[in-house]
């Protein structure tokens, strides 16, 4: 039992016997005081033991990682800065992991607890047979630009060049296939793994590649990149980043990964109307000074992450076609039972009805 609890209990039974001693009563009269006194400290026993229950329930550390610097993880930067997981019994540790793919491994180690990762890059491991599941989908939109050098005016100019992407098998190179294979130059033009989103911006400031896919470059003034096009503006539905648990994890801790999903949800309502607190989260967590950069991530998390984060069919089978791997079940790599209740409750609603 905890010192603070046997303490409480001690003085109670010191002020029953106190008050007893001192009192000079008739017999019948102190056995009805007594009684009265035994009801008041199993009363105020239940309230020691309800305070010390709450002090014993501190927050479930877990650490949780992010695969991009960019818009798709400000909903998890914007939760841990107001507050959010804590409000929900967790004390999350956010740590920047460089692609999906290693996020990913991390889970599957159980370096994380949950992570952000490229939704393309979680669906090739469970089909591989990974107990992963994803309860989150960040957007349904492929938000990425292709950013290219001023002399390539058309997509056909990168024939025989190299476009550069963080990962194999990250979000950067599935879309950048998917946009070659549309116009047909999958093998004339060369992919390059880099790394990361820095080593990516950092290959293209030292005209290593020609372009890349991706939200934005971090290129000094002196490097101009073209935007060659947007590819949301192709037509097509895509699920950029997930956020993934183990399937263990899921079953053995329900309350945490709930938390952390409605924390999650919390954090990007919160963009929308604490506006000097996401440019200060964003700031910190994509480690920027640029004022512009910052405002073009907040930007882009106003305008593309899903207010209600369910993983949309439509959204996974752009993906399962291009691997080739179409008519496959959504529930093989996700569960949206999380988000549908936070709906059914009003939950998501009542976040963003104006006060």
């Amino acid at each position: 039992m905890p010192v603070a609890r046997i303490e409480c209990l001690l003085s109670l039974r010191d002020a029953v016997r106190s008050l007893l001693c001192k009192t000079i009563i008739p017999t019948e009269w102190s056995v009805k005081i007594m009684k009265v006194f035994v009801r008041l400290w199993i009363a105020l026993l239940l309230v020691c033991v309800s305070a010390s229950a709450g002090a014993a329930a501190e927050p479930k550390k877990v650490v949780f990682g992010y695969s991009t610097i960019g818009a798709m993880a400000a909903g998890a930067w914007m939760a841990k800065e107001i507050g959010a997981y804590e409000k929900y019994g967790v004390d999350a540790e956010l740590i920047y992991i460089s692609s999906g793919p290693t996020v990913v491994q991390a889970l599957l180690g159980g370096d994380v607890t949950g992570g952000i990762a490229a939704t393309n890059a979680v669906i090739a491991a469970v089909l591989r047979g990974a107990p992963l599941v994803s309860v989150v989908s960040t957007a349904n939109r492929p938000y990425h630009r292709f950013w290219v050098r001023l002399e390539i005016n058309t997509i056909e100019d990168l024939k025989g060049k190299t476009v550069g992407v963080t990962r194999f098998g990250s979000v950067t190179d599935n879309l950048t296939r998917m946009v070659l294979k549309k116009y047909g130059l999958e093998s004339t033009v060369n992919v390059r793994q880099m790394g990361g989103t820095a080593e990516v911006s950092a290959a293209f400031q030292n005209k290593q590649i020609a372009g890349a896919v991706t939200s934005s470059l971090r290129v000094d003034a002196t490097v101009q990149p073209r935007l060659l096009m947007k590819l949301e503006d192709l037509g097509f539905q895509y699920s950029m980043d997930v956020i993934a648990y183990s399937r263990d994890d899921l079953k053995r801790a329900p309350q945490v990964v709930e938390g952390m999903v409605r924390a999650y949800t919390e954090g990007v309502a919160a963009i929308h109307y604490q506006k000097e607190k996401a440019y200060k989260a964003i700031a910190k967590y994509a480690r920027l000074r640029d004022q512009k950069k910052i405002d073009e991530i907040y930007q882009d998390s106003i305008l593309y992450l899903e207010k209600t984060p369910r993983v949309e069919p439509e959204a996974i089978n752009s993906i399962l076609d291009f691997m080739g791997k179409k008519g496959v079940p959504v529930e093989t790599f996700a569960d949206n039972t999380l988000v549908d209740k936070m709906t059914r409750e009003g939950f998501i609603d009542k976040l963003y009805k104006k006060p």
